[in-house]
């Protein structure tokens, strides 16, 4: 049977199990928080906690993380770290084999979790399946008939770069209306606090609490927002519904350039208010939509979709003829 050490690396924190190639758990997951100054010591220190606490042999490790990933060279490029800056480079493979002596398969973890929607969260009948993250920041990918569109350097799914807003005041990395920097976990409070500061969505002490937080300085986050925002705040709820509408443009665009038969939504933001999301993207989307409106879920694969997606990299990726790759969806793991 065999045993791969997956990573699921997130931009604060990030999960590691012992998976088979059928997608079966042989340990359950641990939660780490980042350092992303040190990752390439936590993924070692982590694979040589997972052979010791099992007693059990490893044939690979298959890492999932933000930023550009070079797949020959097994590193991380770019990392995204939680505080918006970018640790330039993980050598993530040398720093495995140098310890372990293990093959080492390292993806972006957009790309990753669009082959995990593929491999082990959809539904076989379906031919072209889109992801898409809202946590921190927003990417995706694309997996048509098995193959992830993956782009000439392996950087396409940057979704959350889209310019839905072209002409806005926020930014994200260097892009002019970024969809990341107005959706994302690090965008809505910024935007939120914009909107207030600016007065284009003005409301006082008297009528908001989110305003009234915001004015006195309190820090807010993302969560912050929706929560006001399903008790009614009025400066809360004006503040999603220009984010529910920049979300459709985003998702538009995707459907629009690729037409999938299915698109999943990940990430914390997202996961944490599905039906808020859901429906706020369902009330714009058709302004903006020209192809067929594919099926739109949360993955059914929930915080494990890194862990997932790390082995549905692997697979796509080994050279291993007894590993099957058929495809074999998993029970929701929101159940």
């Amino acid at each position: 049977m065999t045993r791969v050490a997956v990573f699921g690396v997130g931009s604060t924190n990030f999960r590691y199990a012992v998976a088979t190639a059928s997608g079966e758990f042989v340990t359950e997951p641990v939660i780490e928080p980042t350092d992303p100054d040190r990752l390439a010591g936590q993924i070692v220190d982590a694979v040589g906690d997972l052979k010791t606490s099992t007693g059990l042999g490893l044939d690979a490790v298959a890492v999932s993380a933000p930023g550009l990933v070079d797949r020959n060279a097994g590193t991380i490029r770019k990392l995204d770290a939680p505080d918006g800056r970018t640790v330039p480079e993980v050598e993530v493979r040398d720093a495995v084999r140098e310890r372990h002596d293990l093959p080492v398969v390292v993806e972006n973890d957009c790309n990753a979790s669009v082959l995990a929607e593929w491999q082990f969260g959809s539904n076989p009948a379906v031919d072209s399946v889109a992801h898409l993250t809202i946590g921190t920041g927003i990417g995706g990918g694309v997996v048509e008939n098995g193959t992830l569109i993956a782009g000439e350097d392996a950087q396409a799914g940057e979704f959350g770069l889209f310019a839905v807003a072209p002409e806005g005041d926020l930014r994200s990395t260097g892009v002019t209306g970024a969809w990341e920097a107005y959706c994302s976990g690090r965008g809505v409070p910024k935007y939120a606090t914009h909107l207030f500061e600016t007065g284009e969505a003005s409301f006082g002490p008297d009528d908001s609490e989110l305003a009234t937080a915001i004015g006195d300085g309190v820090p807010i986050t993302s969560q912050t927002v929706f929560t006001h925002a399903a008790d009614g705040d009025p400066f809360a709820e004006a503040c999603l519904e220009r984010i529910h509408r920049y979300n459709a443009v985003g998702i538009a665009g995707i459907c629009n350039a690729f037409n999938p038969g299915l698109l999943t939504l990940g990430g914390g933001v997202a996961l944490n208010n599905g039906e808020a999301t859901i429906e706020g993207i369902e009330q714009y989307l058709g302004e903006y939509l020209f192809v067929d409106r594919p099926e739109i879920r949360l993955t059914a694969l929930g915080d494990d979709i890194g862990l997932y997606g790390s082995l549905a990299a692997y697979l796509t990726r080994t050279d291993d003829p007894s590993i099957s790759v058929e495809r074999q969806p998993v029970q929701s793991t929101t159940d």
